[in-house]
């Protein structure tokens, strides 16, 4: 007598199938075998689109090749030829003399981020300018305002000026 296929296990694998294909359920996600992806063969067989070559190293360049263009600066009688990178800081500085704030933001972040220091010329004449008094003076306040913050602590007295008799305090 045959059993009976309900469909979830193969009767015989002398039809042409194997137990993997009769196994395989087609269902969301799992399309049947012949709309499936023939190994070695690409879904995209044209491939995906190439992206743009990045502008960046381009505009770099050409910023390069700017700031290196010569330009003829005058200054009074004479006339001197500079780069426009050389041109251009010494504008900037020129505005920052003038008072100009937003000079003086990108010149203290052009100095910040080259490393130069603008105090470098002053350090010197503001450390002749303190005295030695005036270093005193400066101590002082800082010792002042230390102790605000910070609470020291208490100083204890030495073990031989402590009072160790217990058993007399305890007596009376």
């Amino acid at each position: 007598m045959p059993k009976e296929n309900n469909g979830s296990r193969p009767d015989s694998l002398s039809a042409g199938a194997t137990a993997s294909d009769e196994a395989y359920k087609v269902g969301p996600g799992r399309p049947p075998k012949e709309y499936q992806f023939k190994p070695g063969v690409s879904g995209n067989p044209k491939g995906a689109k190439r992206k743009a070559p990045p502008i960046a190293v381009d505009l770099k360049v050409v910023l390069e090749r700017a700031l290196d263009n010569k330009v003829q600066l005058k200054q009074g009688d004479r006339a001197r030829t500079v780069s426009m990178a050389v041109a251009g800081i010494e504008q900037l500085v020129a505005q920052y003399a003038k008072g100009d704030h937003r000079a003086r933001r990108d010149l203290f972040a052009l100095a910040d981020k080259l490393g130069v220091d603008l105090l470098a010329s002053q350090t010197k004449t503001i450390e002749e300018a303190l005295a030695a008094n005036h270093e005193a003076i400066l101590e002082a306040y800082v010792h002042r305002q230390y102790d605000k913050v910070w609470q020291r602590p208490p100083v204890l007295a030495p073990a031989e000026l402590l009072d160790d008799d217990t058993d007399d305090q305890k007596g009376s």
